[in-house]
């Protein structure tokens, strides 16, 4: 059914004014954010196209304007406001992840998992934090295959001094989805404590993000 053909208080944008945007449908959803269809595809069509590509929104964060182009009735205008919504979705999570103490890795879950979890290259990651667990800044230090040489501790701890951080976090994604470590992940990780120590500088944990899981060495009380 066309949005014309719907009864008012049923169309998207209507129900959402009255109900909330919690009362709408994935599907209703992603119409609202496309606004209309063409002449030849009505929006529900064309939000149905994309809900099916984002296997029901579990890959909505690996969409690209490229692979929603591909998509009839989709032009760079529209790709752009759904790819809009997504940043924005991890602009506020990472906000609300500065906003917080950090005290483990399920406190910046979400965020980490959104920016990084879907990323199909590794990257590694450094969170430095104050006294109190508030992240004062965080900067990618790598990206590629990681070992042994790639991540350098004292890259990781000139930043932390330089930014007067009481700790450290650092992560880094598995593109394969599965965070379980590797052996060069565990030696990489008990340098960086061992060193951490020498500096004063408390390592608070290295945790591993794929996309629906994690690996924390902390949790895992492999710290020692």
């Amino acid at each position: 059914m066309k949005v014309k053909e719907m009864n008012i208080e049923q169309r998207p944008r209507e129900k959402a004014l009255r109900f909330g945007l919690e009362s709408l449908t994935n599907l209703e959803l992603i119409a609202l954010i496309l606004q209309s269809g063409n002449k030849k595809r009505d929006v529900f069509d064309i939000a149905k196209d994309v809900l099916e590509l984002s296997e029901d929104l579990n890959k909505m964060f690996e969409l690209s304007a490229q692979s929603l182009m591909k998509i009839q009735g989709i032009s760079k205008v529209k790709a752009l406001q759904l790819l809009a919504g997504i940043e924005l979705s991890k602009r506020s999570l990472r906000t609300n992840a500065y906003h917080k103490s950090i005290r483990g890795p399920q406190d910046g879950l979400l965020w980490f998992q959104m920016e990084y979890g879907t990323l199909k290259q590794e990257h590694f990651v450094c969170l430095y934090l104050d006294v109190k667990g508030k992240i004062i800044t965080h900067c990618t230090l790598f990206k590629g295959t990681l070992n042994e040489s790639s991540v350098h501790p004292r890259d990781i701890f000139k930043k932390a001094f330089e930014v007067n951080a009481y700790s450290v976090m650092v992560l880094h994604n598995h593109p394969s989805g599965d965070p379980s470590p590797s052996k060069t992940d565990e030696r990489l990780t008990q340098n960086l404590f061992e060193i951490s120590e020498i500096m004063g500088i408390v390592f608070l944990d290295h945790v591993i993000v794929g996309k629906n899981s994690y690996y924390s060495f902390r949790q895992e009380k492999h710290l020692h």
